[in-house]
């Protein structure tokens, strides 16, 4: 039993890693999802407890890079927070309408849409839209490597025992 739940976990960790590239799959959350399952099924051990705190913090840090990292490329850029929200939102519309492709494509047009308004400059809005295009980019490099470390954290994890 404790195989086939460490080769689902396993499974599920994975398409979690790759939902940190590709916008439709869960992602840092389906990683801590699969490592909750296998303490619970499993067991926590002796050092599963740490791990699994380690495991934690990297997904509350992967969830929180979303915003940060794409807001500070779209600061870079020369965007107020209140634009850097703006298109946050927007991109959220996006996603509960048309779906991740929306989401993105949500960001990118509410944050040249709110800059331009605000500045009525078309080059400073797309100077602030590419900078929040680069940190939306940045952020899925930055979740990669966290869901990286969370799947390294379960390896020494199941190792340890």
């Amino acid at each position: 039993m404790e195989i086939l739940v460490s080769i689902l976990v396993g499974l599920a960790m994975l398409i979690g890693l790759a939902g940190s590239i590709i916008p439709f799959l869960p992602d840092v959350v389906l990683i801590w999802v699969g490592a909750l399952t296998y303490g619970l099924l499993v067991g926590w051990g002796q050092s599963g407890g740490w791990l699994f705190a380690v495991i934690s913090v990297l997904g509350l840090i992967g969830l929180l890079s979303d915003a940060w990292v794409s807001g500070a490329g779209a600061r870079q850029g020369g965007a107020s927070i209140l634009t850097t929200l703006g298109g946050l939102a927007i991109g959220l519309v996006g996603l509960f309408t048309t779906g991740p492709l929306g989401f993105l494509g949500g960001i990118l047009l509410g944050t040249f849409v709110l800059e331009y308004a605000r500045h009525q400059d078309p080059d400073k809005a797309l100077k602030a839209t590419l900078g929040m295009g680069v940190g939306y980019g940045a952020s899925f490099v930055v979740k990669f490597l966290l869901g990286l470390g969370m799947i390294a954290a379960w390896i020494v994890w199941l190792i340890l025992g």
